[in-house]
């Protein structure tokens, strides 16, 4: 299995990708985006997990601070790669959040370092894995097909009546 770590791009390529992505832009394009700078896949539980650390640039053709009182100048996100999604489409979205898919862009992650940042990504991730092996979402699927069998045993039941 390859190493689990995050691979962090050179400062040079994060300007290099900078500067082909302001010159290819269209004109009724926005001016603003983000350059991924470290990404890297990692398992936790055989769930496969992608953590991300991006790099804002603005109108200014340049790379800004994301404002605020924000320590680092990026974020870290939590993802999902390609082959976690066949799980992630089985999981109901109705527990308030999307499973394997966070960000630390809010205002309690602002004094938070990039470390600080991808840390909490890696605790948000196994959060999310571990309700879905053994925590809430495991409960709610198990509650799911509890009742779908319910239904399946009254539907039996009325049919058997019938005969």
């Amino acid at each position: 299995m390859e190493a689990e770590k995050l691979i962090f791009k050179s400062e040079k390529k994060m300007q290099q990708e900078l500067r082909e992505r302001i010159s290819s832009r269209k004109p009724e394009s926005g001016r603003d985006g983000y350059i991924i700078s470290a990404e890297g896949k990692f398992t936790y539980r055989n769930v496969a997990y992608l953590i991300k650390v991006l790099r804002y640039f603005n109108h200014t053709d340049d790379f800004t601070s994301l404002g605020r009182d924000r320590v680092s100048h990026s974020h870290a996100v939590v993802e999902y790669p390609d082959e976690t999604k066949p799980i992630v489409d089985l999981i109901p979205n109705d527990y308030g959040y999307e499973f394997l898919y966070h960000d630390t862009l809010h205002s309690n992650n602002d004094k938070q370092t990039i470390e600080e940042q991808i840390k909490e990504c890696h605790e948000l991730a196994k959060e999310d894995i571990d309700s879905l092996i053994d925590g809430e979402i495991s409960k709610k699927l198990d509650e799911g097909i509890m009742s779908l069998q319910n239904l399946k045993d009254k539907l039996n039941h009325g049919i058997a009546k019938l005969k």
